[in-house]
């Protein structure tokens, strides 16, 4: 990605603005660097009205013949492994003051809000005439998307309590299976079957 750069030019008129916004997004989406869309873009869009405002017209209609009469503005994003650069060109030698607009003012915010989304910006005169505006912001990595952790079911934790005794089966030769009951069931039979007993040799007497 070192080195890489990406060109814009269009006729200084309000559509170079959105149109801008684009250019610069498309380029981000480019090189994976989505996530710093928002600064660029609004970096871009702003840097894009001041070259418009101070070389072209803000009339929204205009003719084919009227645009073809417009100077060129250009935007150029440039990114390297540590920085991310927007430039533009405009036709104009004037060179941008920073200033603190008035409260109710539409116009004069561009560059105080470039200032707070770059980390740092500048202007010069190009060497072929105009002058270029540019600002550094520096490289964001990526956010990092940590997968899911994948929760496993607690252990189910073992009963210490005894399950209840069942009848067991006993199979005889040549018959079906039969129930044999258990041992403790058997004794409460013997002794329930002995009082049963000893009640009718009692009557008996």
């Amino acid at each position: 990605m070192d080195g890489m750069t990406y060109w814009f030019r269009h006729a200084a008129e309000p559509r170079a603005v959105p149109r801008g916004r684009q250019f610069a997004a498309n380029a981000l989406r480019d090189w994976g660097l989505e996530h710093m869309s928002e600064a660029v873009t609004l970096i871009a869009s702003e840097l894009l009205t001041n070259a418009v405002a101070a070389t072209g017209t803000t009339k929204a209609e205009l003719s084919y013949r009227e645009r073809e009469t417009l100077p060129l503005v250009a935007a150029r994003l440039r990114v390297s492994s540590r920085t991310l650069m927007v430039e533009v060109w405009d036709t104009s030698r004037t060179l941008p003051r920073m200033r603190t607009p008035e409260t109710d003012a539409e116009d004069g915010r561009g560059l105080p809000l470039v200032t707070l989304l770059c980390e740092r910006w500048d202007t010069e005169r190009h060497p072929s005439g105009g002058k270029v505006v540019y600002a550094v912001l520096p490289l964001a990595l990526p956010p990092v998307r940590v997968a899911e952790a994948q929760v496993e079911p607690p252990p189910v934790a073992a009963s210490r309590e005894e399950p209840e005794r069942l009848p067991t089966r006993v199979r005889k030769a040549g018959g079906e299976p039969k129930v044999r009951p258990d041992a403790a069931l058997l004794t409460r039979l013997e002794r329930l079957l002995e009082r049963k007993l000893g009640r009718l040799v009692a009557i008996g007497a």
